[in-house]
């Protein structure tokens, strides 16, 4: 079937600007990106946040059957697990194919058994997309069928992070921000939601002891472990080698991925919780920036090892420090390689072909 042929429908509760997050952002640049290659896509999104999802779900049934009806529609795309159940239904009531993508947590919620819930609702649509071969595990493991599943890999933009001037002028700029010299540190960054899993703790305890005088760990994030992070910070006993800089602009966001020798994420395995992907590693890699990551979960789709960074065993501190000392990947490598692999042009692409063929 023709590219061209297929009509196709994204429906979304959750989505930018009134609610942010890692499946609000997937779900922007996969219809924006999905829009561009294929000339019939149709969106239905919540544009009031969390604040009217109690009136969008209904609503959405009803404005999903017109907007099938009236324009053909041929395949509905749901944003997450919890979408499941309006797939399902708009799927009976209309005969449309309906596609889900499930990203980790999201079939994992265990609150009134919703993980099983929504685990059999999914196994009864036509095809399930999932970020990362660890989510696949977790939706055979719930009994989707194997059959059923198709791994597509997150995305990101190759030309949104990435700021074209020379590092050695960008570090000046940062150390400026920052107010602290800069010029011969390695510098070290993570970014994310602090929780335990992100395994930043651990890292601060375990690894950083490790590391030489010249390291500098930025930690740009905030969230429920903030303070477990910084009681650990104040108890190593290298406080020189770290700056906690919570919440960062988007702005210094870009400038920390554009300087940063090597992006961290010592993600830890944590009973119920996982991470499905993990987009900041693309963020930063696309700028060059080599990432060196516990080798778990869906981290290990996103590291292409020994090109766009290193996957290292989890909690393995000898590991993380030697890793660390090495010379920093070649940051046009680095970049290319995220472009081949990781760009949503090539993403969009095969989730378009992948509903043509569910």
């Amino acid at each position: 079937m023709n590219k061209n042929k297929a009509r196709i429908l994204f429906l979304s509760y959750v989505y930018p600007p009134k609610t942010i997050g890692g499946i609000q952002t997937y779900m922007r640049d996969l219809t924006t990106h999905v829009a561009a290659q294929n000339p019939d896509t149709y969106t239905l999104i919540n544009p009031g946040g969390y604040a009217f999802l109690a009136l969008f779900i209904p609503y959405s049934i009803f404005k999903a059957m017109r907007l099938i009806r009236r324009h053909g529609i041929t395949h509905l795309h749901v944003a997450s697990g919890p979408h499941c159940f309006q797939a399902l239904l708009l799927k009976k009531l209309t005969g449309v194919k309906a596609t889900i993508t499930i990203h980790g947590l999201d079939i994992m919620i265990e609150t009134l058994w919703l993980d099983r819930l929504i685990a059999a609702t999914t196994r009864r649509l036509d095809r399930v997309f999932c970020v990362s071969n660890a989510t696949k595990r977790e939706c055979v493991r719930r009994g989707v069928p194997e059959a059923k599943c198709a791994v597509i890999f997150n995305g990101v933009d190759p030309d949104i992070f990435p700021l074209h001037r020379p590092r050695t002028e960008l570090r000046k700029e940062l150390s400026g921000r920052l107010d602290i010299p800069l010029a011969r540190r390695k510098l070290l960054l993570s970014n994310g939601r602090l929780v335990k899993r992100k395994g930043v703790e651990w890292f601060i305890r375990s690894v950083l002891p490790l590391l030489g005088k010249d390291a500098l760990f930025l930690v740009s994030g905030d969230g429920p472990e903030r303070d477990a992070v910084a009681r650990a910070a104040a108890e190593s006993g290298h406080s020189e080698k770290l700056l906690l800089l919570g919440r960062t602009s988007d702005e210094l966001l870009r400038l920390l991925y554009n300087t940063a020798d090597y992006f961290i994420m010592p993600n830890i395995a944590e009973p119920g919780d996982m991470e499905g992907f993990g987009l900041v590693i693309l963020e930063a890699a696309s700028c060059g920036t080599g990432v060196i990551a516990s080798d778990i979960e869906g981290i290990s789709d996103a590291v292409v090892h020994g090109i766009t960074g290193w996957l290292v065993p989890e909690r393995n501190a000898d590991a993380f420090a030697r890793h660390i000392a090495k010379r920093p990947l070649p940051p046009e490598k680095v970049a290319g390689e995220v472009r081949k692999r990781y760009d949503w042009r090539v993403i969009a692409s095969q989730y378009i072909e992948g509903m043509l063929d569910a």
